[in-house]
Order: structure tokens, then sequence, then C-alpha cells
């Protein structure tokens, strides 16, 4: 009766290494997914310590492993990418990824990559960008799934729950990107004014519907110019944009007399019913 313990026991043994031997060739046959690459173009190096700008295009790139091969040795993946801002919203659709090929006998060690294009919104925040990705084999039906980022340089403008005017400073050229510490002008001279609306409400399909009028009052607030629905804001996107870019220019008169004078900003959000105010001041010697 010993003996036959023994038996028993040593084919429980045995028994028991086959499913752990079993349950380890299955792990290493699971479908993976690596080298996921952010690059400036396609198969080009990693980002790295570099950052894309709002409005470009990062190429991304990531390999399959433990594909599955049909008797005729074809190869069937679906993948898809989808990238998110650092406040974990979607930029774009997730972008599906039809990949099928059939390899040859010399292929024993290749490893399908799978790409995508990613077009970032021509305005949008800086900050980290998370790539989430994944593949699911047509042959064994598993899928794998990972996740990557990279960096996004941009204009940062303070988020606000309400419609707000940001950064309204003066310029003495359209395309200067520091504004005046001390706005001065002579008359005749042509004022530029920037300024950030945001905090506005979106409508269906990420739509917004905003505007703003201008006003320039003289010392005594009595109003030198005014002008309603100076511009406006109508558009619809899958991504929300995060704030208006806003430019405008006056052209003073060569009789303006020497003094100080404010622009008003008055903004309007149709969508949530909202009005914001802004004033800044610039002086004429």
């Amino acid at each position: 009766m010993q003996i036959i313990r023994a038996s028993i026991f040593a084919a429980g043994i045995l028994m028991a290494e086959g499913i752990c031997l079993a349950q380890t060739a299955l792990a290493q046959t699971s479908l993976k997914v690596g080298n996921p690459i952010a690059a400036q173009y396609e198969d080009g190096p990693p980002l790295g310590a570099l950052r894309l700008r709002p409005g470009e295009i990062a190429y991304f790139s990531f390999t399959v492993e433990n594909f599955r091969k049909s008797e005729s040795r074809k190869v069937e993946l679906t993948g898809h990418v989808q990238v998110f801002d650092p406040h974990g919203t979607p930029v774009f659709p997730a972008d599906e990824l039809l990949f099928a090929t059939t390899l040859s006998e010399e292929d024993k060690t290749w490893k399908p990559k799978l790409r995508s294009a990613i077009a970032l919104p021509s305005i949008a925040p800086p900050g980290a960008y998370k790539v989430k990705f994944d593949v699911t084999d047509e042959q064994s039906h598993q899928t794998a799934s990972g996740e990557s980022s990279f960096d996004v340089e941009a204009k940062f403008v303070a988020p606000s729950n309400v419609l707000k005017i940001r950064e309204l400073n003066f310029f003495r050229n359209q395309d200067d990107t520091t504004a005046l510490i001390t706005p001065v002008y002579r008359a005749g001279d042509m004022v530029w004014v920037k300024f950030y609306i945001n905090g506005y409400r979106f409508g269906e399909q990420n739509s917004i519907d905003a505007s703003y009028d201008v006003e320039l009052l003289a010392p005594d607030e009595t109003s030198v110019m005014k002008k309603e629905d100076a511009a406006m804001e109508k558009s619809t996107a899958y991504y929300p944009q995060p704030y208006i870019p806003e430019t405008f220019n006056l052209t003073l008169k060569s009789t303006m007399a020497k003094h100080a004078y404010t622009v008003v900003i008055t903004a309007h959000d149709a969508v949530g019913n909202q009005t914001a105010t802004a004033k800044a001041k610039f002086l004429v010697e």
C-alpha cells in the first residue's frame, strides 16, 4: 500500500508539473504589444525630450508579439490608437488599424508594426498627452493593450468655469508675441490688441457661438468708437476648443488728442447666455 501511495503521489506531482508547464507555455504565447514610439515623422526616432506643438502630427507606432499564424501563414490583426489631452479628453476618435499579411519561412523573427498619424488640434493645452493603444489577433482572438505619452508645448490660458476675457494686452505689430509693458502710441498709429476668451459653454458636437464688442472710451468715459459683434466664432469640432484667441487693430486718427484711452471688450456666449467685460488703457502722446 505504501508503494501504491508513493506512485499516486508521484503521478500527482507529474500532473501538477504538467499543468504548470502548460500554464507557462500559455503565458509565453500570450499576445503582447511593445516598443511604443511617438516621432516627428514616420518611423523616426522617439521624441524623447522634444515637444510637439498644436496642429502638428505625431507619428505613433507599436509592435506586436506572439501573434498566431494560420496554416497558410497568414497574419490578421486589428489595432486601435487614441490620444487624450492632459485633462483626459480624447482629441480625436480612436484610429482603427487593420493589418493583414502572409509570412514566408524566413520571417520567423519578424514582428508586425502598427502605425497611426495623430493630428493634434490647432488649439490645445500644454502638457503630457496619453496614448492608449490595443491590438486584437483575429486568429487567436486574444487582445493586448498598452499606454504611452508625449509632451506638447503650447500656450497656457488659465481655465475658467464662467465666461472670461484673459490677457487683454496691446502690441506694436500684429506678429509680436510680447505685449507692451507701457502701451504708448502716437496719433495716426495702428494699435494692435490681443486677448483670449474662455469659459463659454459648448452646444451639440462641441459647438461654440461666441462674439465680442469693442468700444473706445475717452478720459471722461465718453465713447469715441463702438463696434458691436466685431468678431464672431461659430464652429463645431470633435475636440472641445479650450479657448478662442482674438486679435484686432485700431487706427488712431491723426488729430487724436494726447490722453489716456480705454479699450472695453464685451464678450457674449450665446450657448451659455453669458456676458463678460474687460478693460485696458493705452496712452497717446
